[in-house]
């Protein structure tokens, strides 16, 4: 008898710990969509009674953007209540944070509103057309509870249907779970008229998701799809998902895509799908969202494994995250025959012209871009070309240097996918994160040495990228296109009023005085506009002046300007006449093509 009450105690124990843990329900709502206020409530059950105050907080940025938001700007009409109804009385300790005194209630729904009118930021959206929605910027949480799995059910307008990535709960309608918050973070919300396609891949669902008209080909999408699916599943070796949502909103302003878990998230104009280079853009955008499903999803940066929602999470690895996949975006539409090696060569010598013609990459490195992300990157300033690095572009270059390094090394037994694949298996998602230390040390498990210098020039450093020496490793040759450079102003100007948005240090422009926000009206005394700027700079000579006109704070100014020619050439990347057996080899793995 004794035998058999322990037994029944030891398996009543793990019955009333999942009994008594807490259970958390969130409800979404629209039922105005005019005004944009989306109706949100969470509830959480079987607290501790003896918990007599709790914080529910809101995350300040979202995922894919290192920036604060500040979301907690948009709720309106905060309440909270006791399973009972009765009113529970809250306080804000900070920014982002509602104190709830519950007392001793093991239940309590808190309801809000939030304003939801950023679609282009891709955060939070409702309009009479769509609500499109990424949890991390509305639903509030306790983050002791993060780890527990959670429901939301989603009240449609109308007729309107629901697209996401979370599981659904069988037998209630427009009713999904997650195992965790974090995962719910990074499930975005499409409720609307959306259409979508299914097709499998390796026995797993994946969804195109359309909302909006446009000039696209479903099927095609699909088929092309397939392929950066299968590609990506070759790469990596595994497809670490159950589905995944391809959601293409067409809008008239589009302003990018953001990854997710399970999912991304593209804005692009709505009749761009019939050119060749529009819908190239397309594919490529879908090549480098769809990589970060294992670069940055899963395979993630210490500083930002798990994330803090409620703060900057401080990483020097975004050059990784975000420049490797910039880099593997090229790499991987040439090797799926989406643009031709002649289209890779021709955008790396735009690369090269534009790495060294930013200043900025002198004075910042792409780890110092990566940390200083949340203050500097994303604010993108008047001074940023000029004083920051990018740690997409610069990211992505330095990559592209260390695979042909490893290539050149190993005489082309491995190269940088080696190294990608191998970190995705020693960092798993649920582990504490890479540094860029570890990169270091398996890139020089597949090289061989040490690659310390490598990492101290590039990536903790600014020494110019040496193009010639490591295109050379790949039988490639760097040359100006042109027998001399022209004249130049270093200034980006355009739109109506030829406004300058960006004037680089030590240009020509720079040095006379002109400024950001200038508007420019004449060039010589001569009104200009479009190309005019450009094209008649360029007819000029090194060392003539010429008189720009602007207006600068409505006031009507003259600046006398020394024209110089341009410093950084139009670059032409071609293959070398004679290459080596080691050249070809790399160049023909590298890209997947035949010398």
């Amino acid at each position: 008898m004794a035998r058999r009450i322990l037994s029944f105690i030891f398996l009543t124990i793990p019955l009333m710990t999942l009994a008594q843990q807490p259970t958390i329900e969130y409800t979404l709502g629209m039922s105005r969509p005019s005004t944009h206020l989306m109706e949100i409530e969470v509830t959480y059950s079987n607290l501790p009674a003896g918990e007599a105050m709790v914080d529910l907080s809101l995350p300040v940025w979202r995922s894919g953007r290192y920036v604060v938001f500040d979301f907690a700007g948009g709720i309106q009409d905060f309440s909270a209540a006791d399973g009972s109804g009765k009113p529970l009385s809250w306080s804000k300790t900070d920014k982002t944070t509602w104190h709830i005194q519950k007392g001793s209630a093991t239940k309590f729904t808190a309801k809000y509103m939030m304003f939801a009118n950023e679609f282009q930021s891709r955060t939070k959206g409702l309009n009479d057309g769509h609500l499109f929605v990424d949890p991390m910027s509305s639903f509030m949480v306790m983050e002791q509870y993060r780890k527990l799995p959670l429901t939301i059910t989603i009240k449609p307008y109308g007729s309107w249907r629901v697209t996401t990535g979370m599981d659904p709960v069988k037998g209630k309608a427009n009713t999904f779970t997650a195992p965790s918050y974090d995962y719910f973070a990074d499930s975005p919300i499409e409720v609307g008229t959306q259409q979508e396609w299914e097709f499998t891949v390796d026995g797993k669902k994946h969804v195109l998701m359309i909302a909006g008209e446009g000039n696209y080909e479903p099927e095609k999408m699909v088929k092309d799809l397939t392929k950066i699916v299968e590609a990506h599943k070759e790469f990596w070796g595994d497809l670490p998902y159950e589905r995944y949502y391809f959601m293409v909103h067409m809008m008239a302003n589009p302003s990018g895509a953001t990854e997710h878990i399970n999912s991304n998230v593209f804005d692009i104009r709505p009749y761009v799908f019939q050119n060749p280079n529009g819908y190239r853009g397309f594919l490529g955008t879908e090549v480098h969202e769809f990589f970060h499903t294992w670069n940055v999803k899963q395979l993630r940066p210490k500083g930002i494994n798990p994330y803090n929602f409620v703060k900057e999470n401080y990483t020097e690895e975004l050059g990784i995250s975000e420049g490797t996949t910039d880099y593997y975006t090229g790499v991987l539409m040439t090797r799926l025959g989406f643009s031709t090696p002649q289209q890779f060569l021709e955008g790396l010598a735009n690369t090269v012209r534009g790495d060294r013609e930013r200043p900025g990459n002198l004075k910042q490195s792409v780890s110092e871009s990566s940390f200083d992300a949340w203050i500097k990157f994303w604010r993108n300033t008047e001074e940023s070309v000029n004083y920051e690095s990018d740690y997409y572009d610069k990211g992505s270059n330095v990559s592209l240097l260390l695979d042909l390094e490893i290539r050149q090394r190993s005489k082309n037994e491995h190269s940088l996918d080696d190294v990608m694949r191998t970190m995705y298996e020693r960092f798993p998602l649920s582990g504490t994160g890479y540094t860029l230390a570890d990169l270091q040390k398996v890139s020089e498990e597949f090289g061989g040495g040490s690659f310390q210098q490598f990492f101290e020039d590039y990536v903790w450093g600014t020494k110019p990228l040496e193009w010639e020496k490591y295109l050379a490793y790949a039988g490639l040759q760097l040359s100006p296109r042109e027998k001399e450079t022209k004249p130049w102003l270093g200034i980006t100007a355009g739109g109506d009023r030829m406004r300058v948005f960006r004037v680089l240090a030590g240009s020509p422009a720079y040095e006379a005085g002109i400024n950001v926000g200038d508007e420019v009206v004449a060039f010589n005394g001569y009104r200009v506009s479009g190309n005019d700027l450009t094209t008649r700079t360029e007819e000029m000579k090194e060392g003539e002046k010429i008189t720009l006109t602007v207006f600068r704070d409505n006031r009507l100014r003259e600046f006398t300007v020394t024209l110089k020619n341009r410093p950084v050439p139009n670059y032409k990347v071609e293959k070398v006449k004679e290459p080596t057996d080691l050249q070809k080899s790399i160049y023909e793995s590298w890209l997947s093509t035949e010398w």
